[in-house]
């Protein structure tokens, strides 16, 4: 039959015999009998369209060489295929030999561990579960704990900042006022100053007048006092004049030091108030440093008349508008 295939693969029958539906019924039997053999009808027919060009018989041999190669072709691949079964066969048989002869009682004993250790497996992982779970719990407790701590702790903060706010609004205030009160304060220590130092530049001013008047009344009584007293030596005259020279250029110190060194040696770099505080002695205590820093080294008599000529006058300015008693 696999040669009649070829054939029919040859010649191109089959196209054919389905655009003549006649040649179909006489390949397979019109009136339900035996079919013919369906390669023949085609060389037959195949041989009538061809008998212009070429006779009968070579087409007739030619078929016949043809079917020979065919059925020689077919016979060599069911060799082959014969061959091939009975390998696929031989080896089947090996196999399920193979298969056989290995003990059951082995394999058996190879799933009963093999579920054993997948049982133990099995166990294992449920403890592990078991205490993930439990450490879950315990988590989820501790995280509520926390979460109350941190709740407490944020209305703990946040009363503490309220607390903070409002402590430090009234340190503000309290600061403001203090800031006030030391404005004011430096205000009235800088006036005070102001007047204690116009009223030492007022009292040395009185203080050097006098010495003046009183120079110039003994340069009058100079020559008598010197005619009525010859019992005085040169050297004490000397002294005096010493004494009196000094204190002339304390004097004149003491002015330079009370004009403002802008008018003598220009402006200079601005520098802090000084401390009222080291004006501030009892007035028992305040006539005679300042009567000796103004007057000098004077005579014992002249500084006793100086003293009580000053306590005279600070006794009168006392009473006055202007004071410096602080």
């Amino acid at each position: 039959m696999d040669a009649w295939i070829y054939a029919q693969q040859l010649f191109g029958l089959e196209s054919e015999n389905q655009r003549d539906p006649a040649r179909q019924l006489l390949v397979h039997g019109g009136d339900g009998g035996e079919s013919c053999p369906a390669p023949f009808i085609r060389l037959i027919d195949t041989c009538c369209a061809s008998m212009d060009t070429c006779t009968v018989a070579q087409q007739v041999e030619s078929v016949e060489r043809n079917i020979a190669f065919l059925q020689k072709e077919h016979q060599v691949l069911l060799t082959g295929l014969r061959l091939e079964i009975r390998h696929l066969k031989k080896r089947c048989n090996d196999l399920s030999c193979e298969l056989s002869k290995s003990s059951p009682e082995r394999n058996r004993e190879d799933i009963a561990a093999e579920e054993q250790f997948l049982q133990a497996r099995l166990l294992q992982t449920e403890h592990n579960l078991a205490e993930q779970e439990c450490s879950q719990q315990e988590l989820k407790v501790k995280l509520r704990h926390k979460g109350v701590q941190a709740s407490a702790l944020q209305v703990r903060l946040r009363e503490e900042e309220r607390r903070f706010l409002e402590e430090l609004k009234r340190r503000s205030h309290k600061i403001t006022a203090l800031s006030r009160d030391l404005h004011k304060q430096t205000d009235i220590a800088a006036q005070l100053t102001f007047q204690l130092h116009s009223a030492r530049f007022r009292l040395y001013h009185q203080a050097e007048e006098e010495d003046d008047e009183e120079e110039g009344e003994r340069d009058k009584k100079g020559p008598g006092c010197l005619s009525s007293s010859p019992q005085v030596s040169t050297s004490r005259v000397e002294a005096r004049h010493r004494s009196h020279c000094s204190a002339r250029l304390r004097r004149s110190e003491r002015v330079r030091e009370c004009v403002p060194q802008e008018r003598i040696l220009g402006p200079e770099k601005p520098r802090p108030m000084p401390d009222p505080t080291l004006f501030l002695y009892p007035f028992t205590q305040r006539l005679l440093p300042l009567h000796i820093s103004l007057g000098g080294h004077c005579g014992e008599g002249d500084s006793q008349r100086r003293m009580s000529r000053l306590r005279t006058r600070a006794m009168k300015e006392e009473t006055g508008p202007e004071t410096t008693d602080l």
